[in-house]
């Protein structure tokens, strides 16, 4: 069955009529009554069931009412069919498909995911926790459109000719102490504090950059950490250092896990920031990612 779909809409014209009265419907239409007369009989063929009781005033009848609902329904998907195209020109349809690490998933990911859906709801975001090497691969292969990653991992981002990359606004680093450390309660405290404790670090294979930002930090203040366990999350870290096996430092994010039997102490003094980017390729036009570059920039301002 092909619906003409203009006789479709004459037909629900007359049906949202309170008093039915098909001339004045027909003025309404621009058209003359006997044209909207069979129009509405051609429908009625179409659909092989009669729309109207026919008196001086007509009357929806039972199946009649039922078609005029999805008639209404029909129609709307048609208008919304025709925006379409403007929607996809304006990043306001399709799906993003985005690179994510714990930092950015402590940090500031579920502001930015908010925002952005309050904005483009019809837009599908798809996210996906990848280690450094991945999120490369998946960037030159094309299938993510962007990546939340460590700047320190970024050292061979400006050698490339595909990839470019925007700075988040840094955060410092803080220390991570069981609650009985002699320093949890300290209103002050400086890393060299904890030159000769134990320290649970990030495993370089899957942190690289954050590996390396807290070796810089302790030989910035003279001294090499002493470094106990290396683990693969952050919430693994926080688990030891709650179990008095050592202490850590993480990005200030961290703040955001709650978990008993640690303190999370700020640290006096100018030490090297941790600081996320996002990574996307230069010959990515797509307007969705456009518009969540432009969200990322507002949340991360705020």
């Amino acid at each position: 069955m092909n619906l003409n779909i203009e006789r479709l809409r004459r037909f629900v014209v007359v049906a949202e009529q309170e008093e039915i009265n098909i001339s004045r419907c027909a003025k309404k239409l621009h058209i003359t009554q006997p044209v909207l007369t069979r129009q509405i009989q051609e429908l009625e063929k179409e659909l092989n069931g009669q729309l109207f009781f026919r008196t001086p005033s007509w009357k929806l009848t039972p199946y009649g009412e039922v078609v005029f609902k999805e008639a209404q329904h029909l129609l709307r998907q048609v208008e919304k069919f025709k925006t379409l195209p403007q929607q996809e020109d304006k990043g306001e349809i399709g799906k993003l498909t985005v690179g994510i690490n714990t930092s950015i998933s402590n940090g500031l990911l579920p502001d930015i995911i908010r925002v952005f859906r309050s904005k483009f709801p019809n837009v599908a975001l798809a996210f996906e926790e990848l280690l450094f090497e991945e999120s490369w691969r998946r960037l030159k292969d094309n299938t993510i459109d962007l990546n939340f990653e460590n700047f320190y991992n970024l050292a061979d981002v400006d050698k490339s000719h595909f990839l470019t990359y925007k700075l988040l606004n840094p955060e410092p680093l803080v220390m991570v102490l069981p609650t009985n450390h002699p320093l949890a309660n300290q209103s002050q405290v400086q890393l060299s504090d904890i030159k000769e404790e134990n320290f649970i670090i990030p495993c370089h294979k899957r942190a690289p950059g954050l590996h390396k930002l807290i070796k810089e930090a302790c030989l910035q203040v003279k001294f090499p950490p002493k470094v106990l366990q290396e683990a693969a999350w952050m919430t693994t870290i926080i688990s030891l250092v709650a179990g008095e096996i050592g202490v850590a430092l993480l990005p200030a994010n961290v703040r955001n896990l709650q978990r008993t039997g640690v303190v999370y102490q700020n640290i006096s003094g100018n030490l090297p920031m941790f600081q996320t980017a996002i990574v996307w390729r230069k010959d990515n036009q797509s307007k969705i990612l456009s518009n969540f570059l432009k969200v990322v920039t507002e949340v991360s301002c705020k």
